[in-house]
């Protein structure tokens, strides 16, 4: 397996789908500037 493959600044994030407004708490590395509150948690 390669070493430093992947990347390293993964963080949480919220995912909403908006078909039918399911959200979803997952790790990304994409970048945003818009803030969801998710069950007391305010994540970027």
């Amino acid at each position: 397996m390669k070493k430093d493959l992947h990347p390293k600044n993964y963080r949480l994030v919220v995912f909403q789908d908006l078909n039918n407004n399911h959200t979803y708490l997952t790790r990304s590395t994409v970048a945003t500037d818009e803030t969801i509150s998710l069950k007391g948690w305010n994540i970027r």
